[in-house]
């Protein structure tokens, strides 16, 4: 009888344990050409304003390489840092608004950005919602938006 329940202990500690995991990976269709996303937790780290950020990695369907995306809590929000390559992009929220709102001086002097961002979608995606939204929710509406962010030639060019 102890045996029997601590199977069935263990099995429930297994699959809350197993459960928790597959939450952790955030899945979806970007709507653009990068085709299908997988948003996971990621060991490495992207380092800004002095700090070393807890990250995740994007990837699309068809690019080859990962994003990673730093968050960084700042007054009650929080910030998402988007890196590809040495050019970064930072979807931040600001008095309830969310949406693409800086570019932070780039670490390589090789990117040139101006060739790297459609600039109308820039101005376009300054407001992406006014509702609150969770972590996960609003990594998945970056990974929507962002390939739509980047000219198509630089995507061609640097995946």
């Amino acid at each position: 009888m102890k045996t029997s329940k601590l199977l069935v202990l263990l099995v429930l500690l297994f699959t809350a344990t197993t459960s928790g995991f597959a939450s952790k990976k955030i899945t979806g269709e970007s709507n653009t050409q990068m085709g299908k996303y997988t948003i996971e937790k990621s060991n490495n780290q992207i380092e800004h304003k002095g700090q070393l950020l807890e990250t995740y990695s994007l990837k699309y369907e068809y690019c080859e390489k990962k994003l990673l995306i730093g968050i960084e809590e700042e007054k009650g929000c929080k910030n998402f840092i988007v890196q590809w390559n040495d050019m970064q992009i930072i979807y931040a929220c600001q008095k309830g608004i969310f949406g693409a709102k800086r570019l932070p001086k780039q670490k390589s002097t090789q990117i040139a950005i101006n060739e790297a961002i459609d600039r109308q979608q820039f101005y376009f995606q300054k407001v992406i919602t006014r509702k609150q939204k969770t972590e996960k929710q609003l990594l998945a509406l970056i990974a929507c938006y962002y390939p739509q962010l980047i000219n198509e030639d630089y995507i061609i060019n640097h995946s």
